[in-house]
């Protein structure tokens, strides 16, 4: 009898340890490593109906609740998948008591992780967040500080195509900690916001920023006095749209903004994408007219005929890409984005500005861009302008090159402190 007793008792121990080792639920830190490469992670899993979600954090990409596309549980093995704008990252381990550990397969890089059973810090206040611009309905997160009473404010600016809220959750986050408002929502046409970003100018995107400054402005834990915009790429070159239409901001952050008109960016972006800069004489002469003659089509309206030439002609060459499509987007964007001239706003904004830049940015000029913006900005008496050229950062301060190659594409580590840091002085 006692014997049987014993192992009844064992066997519903183990019961409960296999049972607790396959609770995946809950906050695990620890590091992903490739390529020799380790990359700090915080990932928390729910569990609902019986299937679990998850998400991660990283302090070293800069991003925060990236979402995993797949997590499964069979006994102690854990499945996920996360899927990348341009990569798909496999994870296979195993889930042993306050300790999940496996393998990583990014295509034909390898690599392995692990990840320990942590205690979350104190979540910052977060609410819905929903306002109008006419018939189109934007959605987002409000982030707030944890201390009381009225704080500073930031909207977060979009950069271009289908962009939500995700890209700039790290930053909102980070400057809610440092005691500010934050507001990053939706694109217009994506997630949970109403309206089509491809059918929309600068005008109605700088819109909607205006109409969720408004919607900060009314907030109780916001001083309407200290509301500033952050944009990035397409956002910081619509900034000053914004910041002419606002009137009265504390601040303007420029990153990546560019200072040249719409046409002219894309000729230096397309160029850098097929390599120009490295090509032979006689390839660039060529790789540079065809580039040209995309962008006269795209944003001057220019007859396809001659262009549609210049495809069959290179069609061959290394540097080639097929164009989009007569009814692709890209050529209806173009056309409305081209009559915009940035310089033509910067010389209206009157608050201070923080322009960024990474020096090796392969989307924007950047020196040129810091020139033309500085420039008309003093032109019209506005001295209050700081720069920072981030020496080894692309357009998406991703630090350049990649060291090691093949490991994980982390942001400078300064990017977020220097743009908090400016901001928390204004």
């Amino acid at each position: 009898m006692r014997k049987h007793l014993a192992l009844a008792l064992a066997f519903l121990c183990l019961s409960a340890l296999s049972a607790r080792a396959a609770d995946l639920a809950g906050v695990w830190a620890g590091a992903w490593t490739k390529a020799n490469d380790p990359l700090a992670v915080t990932v928390t899993f729910e569990r609902s109906g019986g299937k679990y979600t998850g998400a991660f954090d990283s302090d070293a990409l800069q991003r925060i609740g990236i979402p995993f596309r797949e997590v499964t549980v069979e006994g102690a093995n854990v499945h996920i998948v996360l899927a990348g704008d341009t990569t798909t990252t496999v994870f296979d381990g195993t889930l042993e008591d306050d300790t999940l550990a496996g393998t990583l397969a990014e295509g034909e890089v390898k690599g392995t992780f692990r990840l320990e059973r942590t205690t979350p810090p104190p979540p910052l206040k977060k609410r819905d967040a929903g306002f109008a611009n006419g018939a189109v309905t934007l959605v987002g997160d409000l982030v707030l500080p944890l201390t009381p009473g009225r704080h500073p404010a930031i909207i977060f600016l979009h950069g271009s195509g289908a962009e939500g809220r995700w890209p700039t959750r790290y930053l909102a986050q980070r400057f809610a900690g440092a005691g500010f408002v934050a507001l990053c929502y939706d694109k217009r046409g994506v997630g949970q916001s109403t309206g089509d970003w491809q059918s929309s100018g600068f005008e109605e995107l700088a819109g909607d920023a205006l109409a969720g400054l408004r919607f900060l402005a009314a907030q109780p834990e916001v001083d309407p006095a200290r509301i500033g915009i952050y944009g990035h790429s397409q956002g910081g070159t619509m900034a000053p749209l914004v910041a002419e239409h606002a009137g009265n901001l504390a601040f303007v952050i420029g990153s990546a903004a560019s200072g040249l008109t719409p046409a002219e960016t894309e000729i230096y972006s397309v160029g850098n994408a097929i390599g120009i800069p490295s090509l032979p004489a006689a390839e660039r002469k060529d790789a540079e007219r065809f580039v040209r003659e995309i962008v006269a089509v795209a944003y001057d309206g220019k007859d396809r005929t001659a262009l549609n030439a210049m495809a069959q002609e290179f069609k061959n060459r290394s540097w080639y890409f097929d164009l989009p499509p007569p009814t692709a987007s890209y050529w209806t964007i173009s056309r409305k984005f081209a009559s915009y001239r940035p310089l033509d706003h910067w010389r209206s904004v009157r608050a201070p500005v923080l322009l960024t830049f990474g020096a090796h940015d392969e989307r924007v000029p950047p020196q040129k861009s810091i020139d033309a913006i500085t420039a008309a900005l003093k032109a019209s008496g506005n001295t209050k302008v700081t720069t920072k050229l981030f020496p080894n950062a692309d357009h998406a301060f991703l630090t350049f090159p990649r060291m090691p190659p093949g490991g994980w594409p982390k942001r400078d580590p300064a990017y977020a402190d220097t743009l908090i840091d400016w901001a928390r002085k204004r």
